[in-house]
């Protein structure tokens, strides 16, 4: 707008005398250095402060730390629950059939013979039950070989075509390696159980110091983040690390899930 034009409105909402207003609106246009003061104050005085800023910080952690904390002790009521209902159980029942195998040798050798075997089929079925514990707190293969051949290792027990494709230059910290497995894992077993995909191909990149993967499957697609689904829950896991999860799921698919984690770039 010309200047002629701005005096005209600024005259019209201010009422003030022409001199005036125009010697105002000139010295504001002529002087734009004037404004460069403005910008750090209103900056420093209507911007978060520092104390604010960590105030929020200190608020976020506390509330990942209660996730955490409410995760944690579901993970061991559900460990406490399957020790007590799988292996316990069944070595207690081992334990009854060894005590009456032993009374019977004498008396029915027969008998005493079949309650051995059975007695070995148990332990043999104690034994894989306590592995698949094990497996699902610390998987052995993670923390012997590494992430990728940890996720290639179990892509091959899964009904599916799975590519693992990684790109790591260097190891990861333990946790974060622990985190990512168990979130792919959650998103494998979706695949498997909710999307019914055929094929999934995992992707793990690094880039500086942010570790990337991501989990495509060619499933019917519809996945979405509920508050309190397993993805959720990958949610709150990796927002520990300062992580984050992002999907995109149409109907009729594909679904690609990723998850971005900050990692040591050195």
């Amino acid at each position: 707008m010309p200047l002629a034009g701005v005096v005209v409105a600024f005259l019209a909402l201010t009422n003030l005398p022409s001199g005036y207003a125009a010697g105002l609106l000139v010295t504001i246009a002529t002087a734009p250095y004037a404004w460069r003061s403005v910008a750090p104050v209103a900056t420093r005085f209507l911007g978060a402060s520092a104390t604010m800023e960590l105030a929020d910080r200190v608020d976020t952690l506390t509330a990942l730390r209660a996730d955490t904390t409410i995760a944690q002790a579901a993970e061991i009521r559900r460990i406490e629950r399957d020790l007590h209902d799988g292996a316990q159980a069944r070595l207690v029942a081992l334990g009854l059939a060894l005590a009456t195998a032993e009374k019977l040798m004498e008396t029915n050798p027969e008998q005493a013979k079949e309650l051995l075997r059975d007695a070995r089929a148990g332990a043999a079925t104690s034994l894989a039950e306590l592995r698949e514990l094990v497996r699902g707190i610390s998987p052995p293969v993670l923390n012997e070989r590494g992430l990728v051949d940890a996720v290639r290792a179990m892509a091959m027990d899964l009904p599916l075509d799975v590519t693992v494709e990684a790109d790591l230059p260097r190891p990861l910290d333990p946790p974060i390696e622990s985190a990512l497995y168990f979130g792919i894992a959650e998103l494998l077993a979706n695949a498997v159980k909710h999307a019914h995909a055929a094929r999934v191909r995992v992707s793990l990149l690094q880039e500086g110091n942010r570790l990337c993967a991501e989990v495509e499957d060619d499933g019917r697609g519809g996945a979405e983040i509920r508050p309190a689904g397993g993805l959720a829950g990958l949610r709150r896991r990796l927002a520990v690390f300062d992580g984050t999860v992002e999907i995109t799921s149409p109907e009729g698919g594909p679904t690609r899930a990723w998850m971005m984690v900050p990692c040591a770039s050195s």
